[in-house]
């Protein structure tokens, strides 16, 4: 059932806690110029991850329309509209050994009050907007299953987003639980994810992981640790 696996894949839900914004200057074009730099140094690519990970199957077919409304609104598209982000990128879609998949984005902002205030909106608005949230969940889950020819093996499928506990990384870190419960005429499937926020002063890391069954929370830290020590390593560069 490696089709099937294949479907634990989220990268649409990269969009939903990327703190993007307008681009404000801080102290210029000198600023701009180094944070777009440290987007590009902090951002995960397969040279920063173990043997085993590879380019992903499935990448913009989910990213497609979020179709989130009202107040939620403003997670769409990457969250554009978020003030005081001067530089963001998303990293590319990759699958590991076990099939897990994994996407981040990183954004740079004017100063730390501003990465700060983002992360608080962007919280407040997934708590808010959680069962529009787990419809993108499902609607991205069918996207991908219908691109892969195995959409007719699913009969349903509940997904939901919800807060998380995790470890500390940088400055702070947020974290969510991603669950997707797929129904199909041979058996029930458990896709099983998180996404994290981490802030190291005025950068902030959104990191998307998820995999068909239980998460491995060694997997996961590891993960989460490479990012925030090339987060850390970033804002050293950007000028004070």
């Amino acid at each position: 059932m490696r089709s099937l696996a294949r479907i634990a894949s989220l990268p649409a839900l990269v969009a939903i806690i990327a703190a993007c914004g307008d681009q404000s200057s801080a102290g210029g074009d000198a600023y701009r110029v180094a944070a777009a730099q440290a987007v590009h140094d902090a951002v995960l690519t397969l040279d920063d991850l173990p043997d085993g990970w590879t380019l992903s199957e499935i990448g913009p077919e989910a990213l497609a329309d979020l179709q989130l409304t009202g107040v939620c609104e403003p997670l769409n598209e990457r969250g554009t509209g978020f003030p005081g982000e001067v530089a963001s990128g998303d990293s590319q879609p990759m699958t590991g050994p076990s099939t897990e998949e994994l996407v981040n984005t990183v954004s740079v902002f004017t100063d730390t009050p501003a990465a700060e205030a983002a992360v608080r909106q962007a919280d407040g608005l997934v708590l808010q907007c959680a069962d529009q949230i787990g419809e993108a969940l499902k609607r991205a889950i069918e996207i991908a299953a219908k691109d892969m020819g195995v959409d007719d093996l699913i009969i349903d499928i509940d997904a939901s987003v919800e807060p998380g506990s995790f470890p500390k990384f940088g400055d702070e870190t947020l974290a969510y639980l991603l669950k997707a419960d797929i129904s199909t005429p041979f058996a029930g499937y458990d896709v099983n994810g998180k996404i994290l926020i981490i802030r190291d002063g005025p950068l902030t890391g959104v990191l998307i992981y998820a995999i068909l069954g239980d998460l491995d929370p060694q997997d996961e830290e590891s993960l989460a640790r490479l990012l925030a020590e090339k987060l850390a390593k970033a804002e050293e560069s950007l000028p004070d």
